[in-house]
């Protein structure tokens, strides 16, 4: 199991016990003092917590949008639950979408080099410290103890607490979060780098080039995703000795974590299998140590699967074990977080497959 796995994990245990705890010790209670009984127990309950929901996830796009603009940013799309209001050219459209986050996403463009981020990624915390602040002083001028008002007020509060602590966490989770963003935002470079990536992102998304790439020769965990993109450009566009002196560069980092590491190992393994000669990747491939051919074959990344399937198809020429990875490509495509990769490590995967069903025709996945 991955770490990003185990720290998805952890957050929704700390988000569970900070519901049960919300639960028994102010709901319960409160049904008490209230002298609400039997199913209305459970009408108050399910109203408050969906209201309260709601209006913490309409607050924390409300702190990006607000620190977005405070930024210099431009504002190209707001997502919140799946209701997106997006620009098209000038105008204003309403659609449903799928989004990058919990319970939203906003999506931002720099309007020039001065553009700041930090309070774009700031800002939900932001609106969240507001609301407690805001929400006890109505909770306890407005409303009696004897009020379902001020119980609805706290138990609002504490949903956006549970929402907090799963979007400022500073890892790597099931989604981009704006903890990770952070942590992965380099002093002295934050800025140029989170620009740089949403210059890549709007490239892609007009289906330009995205190149040529800007980033630091002291690599970060901010600014190697600047370099993977480059990569994947690379990889693309057949340059793999380019590639491959940049996985290095990866690999050599001492100040990178084991994500971007593994990641780099991966992204090698795919070149070599892709660009080398039968002979000489078998001979790659079993000059690894132990431990790395066994990353490869049970990593479940798209960019790993991509690698494997080739080791299955022309090196150990097994069915079984690229129908395994074939199997397992679904799974890997719901955990590709960027959608601009995504798209790249599908086409990879698609070249992996047509190489192996050419050298063996009689294999149906």
């Amino acid at each position: 199991m991955k770490k990003e796995d185990l720290y998805t994990y952890a957050v929704y245990a700390l988000m569970l016990g900070l519901a049960l705890f919300v639960g028994l010790e102010i709901i319960a209670p409160a049904f008490s003092v209230l002298g609400i009984v039997g199913s209305s127990q459970y009408v108050y309950a399910l109203i408050t917590i969906v209201f309260g929901f709601l209006i913490n996830a309409v607050l924390l796009e409300l702190g990006h949008i607000s620190g977005a603009l405070l930024g210099g940013y431009l504002i190209k799309s707001t997502n919140i639950l799946g209701f997106s209001w997006y620009r098209d050219q000038k105008n204003w459209k309403f659609g449903f979408k799928s989004f990058e986050g919990l319970t939203g996403e906003t999506i931002v463009l720099p309007k020039n080099s001065k553009s700041q981020p930090i309070l774009h990624l700031w800002g939900g915390l932001i609106f969240y410290i507001l609301e407690v602040i805001f929400g006890f002083l109505i909770a306890y001028t407005v409303f009696s103890a004897e009020q379902w008002g001020r119980y609805a007020v706290i138990i609002i509060i504490a949903i956006g607490g549970m929402l907090m602590i799963y979007n400022f966490m500073p890892f790597k989770m099931d989604t981009i979060t704006d903890g990770y963003r952070l942590a992965t935002t380099p002093k002295g470079q934050g800025n140029e780098t989170f620009n740089e990536l949403k210059r890549i992102e709007e490239a892609y998304e007009k289906k330009e080039k995205p190149g040529p790439f800007k980033y630091f020769k002291e690599l970060s965990n901010g600014n190697v995703q600047i370099l993977i993109h480059e990569i994947y450009d690379q990889i693309k566009n057949k340059q793999y000795k380019e590639a491959l002196l940049n996985t290095q560069r990866i690999k050599l980092s001492t100040k990178l974590n084991e994500t971007f590491l593994n990641k780099a190992f991966s992204m090698e393994a795919y070149i070599i299998l892709l660009s080398s000669s039968q002979s000489e990747g078998s001979t790659w491939f079993y000059a690894l140590s132990s431990r790395e051919r066994k990353y490869i074959s049970n990593d479940a990344s798209l960019m790993t699967l991509s690698a494997y399937i080739l080791v299955a198809g022309t090196i150990e020429d097994s069915f079984s074990e690229a129908a395994y990875c074939f199997d397992r490509r679904p799974a890997a495509l719901k955990k590709t977080t960027d959608k601009n990769l995504l798209n790249l490590e599908s086409s990879f995967f698609e070249v992996s497959l047509t190489i192996i069903k050419q050298r063996h025709p009689d294999w149906v996945f």
